[in-house]
């Protein structure tokens, strides 16, 4: 009984995998799953800590012509220096988010870790503030945000130049913009007082580049506390956005010292296996076995290929088989479970123009024809015949050698 129960549990696993397999493929979720929905959500946090800010503004100054607009905004309002302290680090935070967004949607590590690093913040300050009351709308969103981004982890590994490039603007950008508004709108709290624009964006620069020549110099608590959110902030800014565009580049460059040489080493005269299955598992351990070289192109990668090499993408598509060396292999085989998916790779092997032999495996009796018409050079259909074959070990008929494995592995001769 409990054999049985393990074998039916087998069973419907290996159902309900290759169900998720087939969802994936046809869903094409490897093109935009999870990081679109993550800089969207992402953006729509960034959205949620802006709005109190653009309705409180609204509410207050929508109704003024552009002359009164600039005389409200004077610090001599009193109410002001409040809505400065409690609004503009949220909305400024808001602006990153929606920033750090965009470096998500190109699968940056950076942009990942920036996102993960303000959304804990912002839960943690959202439980604060609940202290006790009951949980928000708000506070759900970004707790659930909080464990999306930490599931995904994997899924955020590029640490390209442009993204890397793009968030250090950004967040350069952002930072000015706070020290700018933050300066002006405190200016009564600096001596001399800091009235115009022009005063503010030196004073931001000098603040933030840490040199400090005197001139302008916090009176008050609240501009001394921006003063030094400034400074930190400006130092973690710039360490930060220097590491996000040196790091790429240097990477960039050892890639190509010795990337490209370590590429024609390994990816000549190899074997390329497609499919995350457990023929191809097997196929690939066999042949490291034996000291050949490997390379596996799967939708998503595993530890369970050994040393062999792994390349994570489509294997239909010409870009991915070009980097797996699909030009230069001694054969590629279509070893998926989906075999219209084995079908697929043979044709886009042969569009490549490759010498390699071409092996496609058939998993269901009514496929066999189909993928004869594409024409591998080798058709393996094990799981086709096992019953075949087993029936007749169980029945003792004969079985010739040669007759078996013409059932087994099908080949086909090139013309020419």
């Amino acid at each position: 009984m409990i054999a049985a129960a393990r074998r039916l549990w087998l069973a419907r696993a290996t159902r309900t995998r290759q169900l998720v397999n087939r969802i994936y493929r046809r869903l094409r979720l490897d093109i935009w799953f999870p990081h679109v929905p993550l800089a969207a959500a992402v953006g729509g946090a960034g959205l949620f800590a802006i709005l109190p800010t653009i309705r409180r503004y609204a509410a207050q100054y929508l109704h003024l012509d552009i002359g009164q607009l600039l005389t409200a905004l004077h610090p001599i309002s009193g109410h002001i220096p409040e809505l400065i302290l409690s609004g503009v680090p949220t909305t400024m935070v808001g602006i990153l988010q929606m920033l750090i967004a965009l470096g998500l949607l190109v699968r940056s590590r950076i942009a990942w870790l920036s996102a993960l690093v303000i959304t804990t913040a912002q839960l943690l300050l959202a439980v604060h503030t609940a202290n006790g009351a009951i949980v928000t709308n708000q506070t759900v969103y970004v707790a659930t945000l909080f464990v999306a981004l930490l599931m995904a982890r994997d899924c955020f590994q590029r640490s390209s130049l442009a993204a890397g490039t793009l968030f250090a603007l950004a967040s350069v950008i952002v930072l000015l913009v706070y020290g700018i508004l933050g300066a002006f709108l405190l200016g009564s709290g600096f001596s001399p007082q800091i009235t115009t624009l022009p005063q503010a964006l030196y004073f931001a620069m000098v603040t933030m580049s840490t040199v400090g020549y005197g001139d302008i110099v916090p009176k008050t608590t609240e501009a001394r506390l921006f003063v030094v959110s400034l400074i930190i902030l400006g130092l973690t800014v710039f360490v930060t956005a220097l590491t996000a565009v040196l790091g790429p580049m240097i990477q960039n460059r050892i890639n190509r010292t010795i990337g490209h040489r370590r590429q024609k080493m390994q990816r000549v005269n190899h074997f390329i296996i497609a499919g995350d299955s457990m023929l191809a598992r097997n196929t690939a351990r066999e042949l490291r076995l034996r000291g050949e070289p490997v390379v596996i192109i799967a939708d998503r990668t595993s530890g369970l290929y050994g040393d062999a090499e792994l390349i994570e993408g489509d294997p239909t598509d010409l870009d991915t088989l070009r980097a797996a060396g699909g030009e230069h292999a001694r054969a590629i085989l279509a070893l998926g479970d989906d075999d219209s998916e084995n079908a697929f790779l043979i044709l886009a092997a042969r569009e490549l123009g490759t010498d390699a032999r071409l092996v496609a495996a058939v998993n269901s009796r009514k496929n066999l024809e189909r993928v004869r018409w594409v024409r591998p050079d080798m058709i393996f259909g094990a799981a086709v015949f096992g019953s075949e074959f087993l029936a007749m070990a169980l029945t003792k008929e004969k079985i010739d050698g040669d007759w078996l494995l013409s059932r087994v592995l099908e080949m086909n001769q090139r013309p020419g």
